[in-house]
């Protein structure tokens, strides 16, 4: 009961503080230009953090690995290797699109090309991200519904409000540093997650070769 009590107030606090962050990045929003590409004020370890956090997010930490243990091995690793190298290329491309002072890319392909291909690549864009901004809600919501033994359908309520109201509040700036935020709490709970693995199943190893 207590430790059911712990989690739950860790979970709430944890969500507040998303919309918490959501509410001082508002603050931040005086143009059109600040909502929607922050500024264009962010740095080297901002843009990290947010790329890191969508990409070891849960398409990768639940979906990528689940696929791997259950029929693909090591081959469903190609979505990871993918946006390895999809980074690289990009390394190249951002500068150009940067330069334009464009605010999406479909807008750079519609000045440079003309307005049929900027429909295109907004097309494109759109459809992949729907399974993206699909699989990390799944992922979330099947987090959350385990944490608090919720229904999954509420999960998955709570979640959408959650994200959508800090994404309003602050358009990039509160996505981006809430990612930031995620990409440490992922990494350090893998890290934990991992050691604790590794003890145990040590201690079990132990164990049994002991009392054999």
């Amino acid at each position: 009961m207590q430790s059911n009590i712990i989690v739950t107030a860790v979970v709430v606090i944890y969500l507040l503080v998303m919309l918490l962050i959501g509410y001082l990045s508002s603050k931040k929003i005086e143009s059109n230009t600040d909502f929607v590409v922050a500024g264009r004020r962010l740095g080297p370890f901002l843009m990290a953090g947010t790329l890191a956090a969508t990409e070891i997010g849960g398409g990768s930490s639940l979906g990528v690995v689940q696929q791997g243990m259950e029929s693909h091995g090591l081959s469903a690793a190609w979505y990871i290797i993918t946006m390895g190298f999809a980074f690289v290329i990009l390394t190249f491309l951002a500068p150009k699109f940067r330069a334009a002072m464009v605010k999406t890319v479909p807008e750079y392909f519609r000045r440079r090309y003309g307005k049929p291909s900027g429909i295109i690549t907004s097309l494109i864009m759109f459809v992949p991200l729907i399974g993206l901004t699909a699989g990390q809600f799944i992922a979330s919501s099947v987090i959350l519904s385990t944490m608090l033994n919720l229904n999954y359908k509420t999960a998955v309520l709570i979640v959408g409000v959650v994200v959508t109201i800090y994404a309003i509040m602050g358009g990039l700036w509160s996505v981006t540093l809430t990612d930031f935020v995620q990409v440490f709490l992922i990494v350090i709970g893998m890290i934990i997650a991992l050691f604790t693995f590794f003890f145990r199943t040590s201690v079990n190893i132990t164990t049994t070769l002991f009392f054999r």
